[in-house]
């Protein structure tokens, strides 16, 4: 699964950057993002419910095959529609490599260590998506020839999971969705991860073709994704265990204000129409290191979100609908990730270029004004009732809490 979250990872940033290396629009930047995430969703709710009747092995190398036919097309094609038809059929793959392996790892490991096994996990998938933005750094001339090694990556995938000695799951369970239900329950949680999944697409899928219209090299901005997946791995576990010994809400609060006042700087500061390519980063300079501490804080404030939010949702749900709440939980956040880059685009078409980060400031303001009027009017649940935090990433419908611990 490392190899996977590494081709994905690395994908993510390569696809916006091979958008702008052939001169597509941003409108064709947004609309991948959008077509991922709902092959992501399709294969999420759809596929990954069937993989049972062909065999977890067969199912995982089939759904292998499509992204290594695609990340290889994606490195010879220049048709627009194609590539955006190439992402939608990527992102329903990997929903099913995501549920596969995450499926195996939730059916293998102990009850008494599934938590520890879970947040090694979370920990691992973090830090190979800060490796994964060196893919960049391979081939810095051409970045669509970075596609090949992405579907390296998925090849080494099949060659793990084919060679495996570990018996294939057995996990037929369907979990319903309750969107009404836990809205009713968590209105904060359901809200908070739309607007999370929104902003984040954005910020991951769009922004790096954003940067990279505007001059920045491109080695510049793999470096800058690299320091917000950095930030996730770096702020994962001190938030979640803050957020256990107080009202979660605060800090999930503290998180939002944070990111909201990263975005508002990004807002303001950055000059959408200076030509970055006449000046490019000084790494030694005193400048560059608040860049990285900046990014470092966005990651950490903004993609530690989802497990935190999931958590706060999980506080407010019976026991009897936890895995319901997680699922929902997951099925939000993609629908969040596919309006996102929608209507950021959308926002840039009318109000130009700077619009796509006057929207992620929004969104993240609105949530965090919501967020503190139900704080200020709503009692906090008892400790007694709140669960404990699980590094939780939305990968797949399977790796998420089945019981309250």
């Amino acid at each position: 699964m490392a190899a996977v979250q590494l081709a994905t990872a690395g994908s993510g940033t390569l696809v916006p950057l091979a958008f702008s290396e052939i001169g597509a629009s941003q409108e064709a930047a947004s609309f991948a993002a959008s077509a991922y995430s709902a092959g992501f969703l399709v294969g999420c709710f759809v596929v990954a419910r069937s993989i049972a009747d062909i065999g977890h092995i067969r199912a995982f190398a089939s759904g292998a095959a499509i992204t290594i036919a695609a990340a290889i097309l994606f490195s010879v094609s220049t048709s627009t529609p194609f590539l955006i038809f190439l992402r939608f059929l990527t992102g329903l793959a990997t929903a099913g490599l995501f549920s596969i392996g995450d499926t195996w790892l939730n059916e293998t490991a102990e009850d008494k260590t599934r938590g520890r096994v879970l947040a090694v996990y979370a920990i691992i998938v973090g830090v190979v998506a800060v490796f994964s933005q060196f893919l960049v750094f391979v081939v810095p001339g051409d970045i669509r020839e970075a596609f090949v090694y992405v579907a390296l990556f998925y090849c080494v995938s099949i060659v793990v999971i084919s060679t495996t000695r570990s018996t294939p799951p057995n996990n037929e369970t369907s979990v319903p969705i309750r969107i009404r239900g836990l809205f009713k329950d968590a209105p904060a949680a359901v809200l908070g991860v739309f607007a999370m999944g929104m902003v984040s697409t954005t910020l991951l899928s769009v922004v790096p073709y954003n940067a990279a219209q505007l001059g920045v090299e491109i080695i510049d901005v793999a470096l800058m994704v690299a320091l917000i997946y950095l930030g996730r791995v770096l702020f994962q576990f001190p938030l979640g265990w803050l957020s256990d010994k107080m009202d979660r809400r605060i800090v999930i609060l503290i998180a939002t204000v944070t990111a909201t006042v990263v975005f508002l700087l990004m807002a303001v500061l950055v000059d959408v129409d200076y030509d970055h390519s006449v000046n490019s980063f000084d790494y030694n300079s005193t400048g560059f290191v608040i860049l990285c501490i900046i990014l470092m804080l966005l990651g950490g404030s903004l993609l530690t979100l989802y497990s935190l939010l999931v958590a706060h949702a999980l506080d407010r749900t019976v026991p009897v609908y936890v895995s319901s709440a997680a699922v929902t939980m997951l099925l939000v956040w993609t629908l969040g990730s596919i309006s996102g880059p929608l209507i950021a685009n959308l926002a840039t078409t009318f109000f130009g270029d700077i619009a796509l980060y006057w929207v992620n400031f929004s969104v993240m303001l609105c949530f965090a004004l919501y967020l503190g009027q139900r704080i200020w009017s709503v009692e906090p649940v008892s400790r007694a009732e709140q669960t404990s935090h699980t590094e939780v990433l939305p990968t797949s419908t399977e790796m998420v809490p089945t019981e309250k611990r």
